[in-house]
């Protein structure tokens, strides 16, 4: 993976340099299909409550899936398993899905929650940098000459070059919305299809 660009320094210096507005911007669209489980009758999405209910099977777009995998062999499935508590209305945002899945007791739960944060975070990177969403194959290449900009105020305006990727990470784990299309998600005798967009 390409972590550098040599002309970054230019890139910075260059006043014609265009910003990308964290306004309206859609990250990612997936398309995840699931297996409604034996033990389930589900004619409606209304009727899927738990993600016991479902099985992930696999993306839609193979490529999607397989870059996914540039974060971690299991992301697809952590993905999944987001969309499903987006479904059943449990999170909004990825900081809410972090909350939601807080360690209780054991050290495995405390592993598991480290484990997601972290990889969430790589998720957000390589969203911004890359184009890991993209339906083609990707290499995983970071461009942060990227810099990105979002109005605070009526009269400030906020800037994220590559020396603000943790400030970014954190106005972005709080800010991207995590919503179903639910004009392209359907269920199709016991296989549910889920469209998640990632969007700010």
């Amino acid at each position: 993976m390409s972590f550098f660009n040599p002309n970054i320094q230019q890139v910075f210096e260059d006043d014609n340099r265009e910003f990308i507005k964290l306004k309206n911007l859609i990250f990612a669209t997936y398309n995840i299909i699931y297996c409604i489980r034996e033990d389930y009758n589900v004619r409606e999405f209304s009727e899927l409550r738990a993600k016991s209910q479902l099985e992930f099977i696999r993306f839609v777009n193979r490529f999607q899936e397989q870059n996914l995998t540039l974060i971690d062999s299991n992301f697809p499935t952590l993905l999944a398993d987001i969309a499903i508590e987006v479904m059943t209305n449990r999170v909004k945002s990825l900081s809410d899905f972090i909350v939601r899945n807080q360690p209780f007791n054991s050290l495995i739960e405390q592993h598991n929650a480290l484990y997601e944060s972290d990889k969430i975070q790589d998720f957000i990177e390589l969203l911004v940098y890359s184009d890991i969403a993209s339906k083609h194959l990707s290499k995983g290449e970071r461009d942060f000459t990227k810099i990105f900009k979002c109005r605070k105020t009526a009269n400030e305006i906020e800037y994220f070059t590559l020396f603000e990727r943790l400030k970014l990470y954190e106005y972005l784990k709080n800010n991207i919305l995590l919503e179903i299309d639910w004009n392209k998600s359907e269920i199709n005798g016991r296989e549910v299809s889920l469209v998640l967009r990632i969007s700010v």
